[in-house]
């Protein structure tokens, strides 16, 4: 392509006239090839997310296609803003050739060159971003833990990640400092929610009014498709100083893993007080008539400290329990 003086308007006029049918093609070309990228990426990348995922008829494969959605559409905004630095990086390289300047690049490669050894944790940042986006460890509207930091994933780049926490402070986070990341919207999360109950409680009954419970939130059109498992009891836990307790436990979609505790609690509440079922608080009686001796257990927390040595409704501020 031949070259001309800067300060030589007519050869600048000569030049365009001689060169505008390939200038405009090439710009044509760039526009279109960018306005076309976007969705050519985010076909190619849902196809091979879904085969990778595999086709079959399991209860995660609607969850795994949610996933290459959202992970198509980080790919999508990474590759639109590498997109952007390309044709800024050919339309400079272009001027340079145009202006006969092409020599300076070898002067940028030094510069460039010192830049990469003076910063070795920005490269590194680079580094990781590319090894994150491959292994695919969270994607942009995941919810995550990392470098100390929770929240929402807005923005992902080769140097950095953006995230908005729980306040709705904007984080942002070197790709090079972060060697955990915990993702809890993943596919699915579990809904665990533990009950604690007298001693003297019928664990049978209460397993079988836990276990409807689940199921009819599980059957209920509000949660259908939300929950994955209808909740039920796990097993029986620890027994506490105030308890026994149970360990209700089931699937739930990642995005509702927060809500759906709460509803399950706010049902089953409902039901133990429907069926005469006590949930165990400290200042109530943990142990009945069963006790060692026939004697009757109080929480200590139950009782006030007085001078008598017990609460004020016993004679001479204290009380035996028997």
């Amino acid at each position: 392509m031949p070259t001309f003086d800067p300060s030589d308007v007519d050869g600048l006029v000569a030049f365009l006239r001689a060169n505008w049918f390939a200038i405009a093609f090439w710009g044509i070309v760039l526009i279109v090839g960018y306005r076309l990228a976007r969705p050519l990426v985010h076909r190619v990348t849902v196809r091979i997310m879904r085969s990778a995922g595999g086709d079959g008829d399991d209860d995660l494969r609607e969850l795994r296609a949610a996933e290459a959605e959202k992970r198509a559409a980080t790919v999508e905004d990474l590759v639109s803003k590498l997109l952007r630095g390309s044709i800024i990086v050919i339309a400079f390289l272009i001027l340079l050739a145009l202006f006969d300047l092409l020599p300076v690049i070898a002067g940028l490669g030094i510069v460039l060159a010192a830049i990469t050894l003076a910063g070795q944790d920005i490269v590194l940042d680079y580094l990781m971003g590319i090894l994150i986006l491959v292994e695919g460890q969270y994607f942009i509207g995941d919810w995550i833990a990392v470098g100390g930091v929770e929240g929402s994933v807005e923005e992902i780049t080769l140097r950095r990640t953006v995230i908005r926490d729980a306040t709705g402070t904007v984080h942002s986070v070197s790709n090079g400092v972060i060697r955990t990341s915990s993702n809890l919207t993943r596919l699915y999360a579990g809904l665990a929610v533990d009950v604690v109950v007298p001693y003297d409680t019928d664990i049978d009954r209460a397993t079988a009014v836990v276990a409807r419970v689940g199921r009819e939130m599980f059957d209920d059109p509000e949660w259908s498709g939300r929950l994955l498992d209808a909740p039920r009891l796990i097993r029986v836990g620890p027994l506490g100083d105030i308890g026994v307790t149970l360990k209700v436990g089931g699937r739930v979609r990642a995005a509702d893993r927060w809500e759906a505790p709460g509803e399950f609690r706010r049902r089953l509440l409902a039901a133990f007080q429907a069926e005469g079922i006590e949930i165990a608080r400290r200042g109530a009686i943990v142990v009945g008539k069963d006790a060692p001796g026939g004697t009757v257990a109080v929480d200590p927390s139950a009782l006030d400290t007085h001078p008598g040595g017990g609460p004020p409704d016993a004679p001479g501020g204290s009380r035996t329990a028997s």
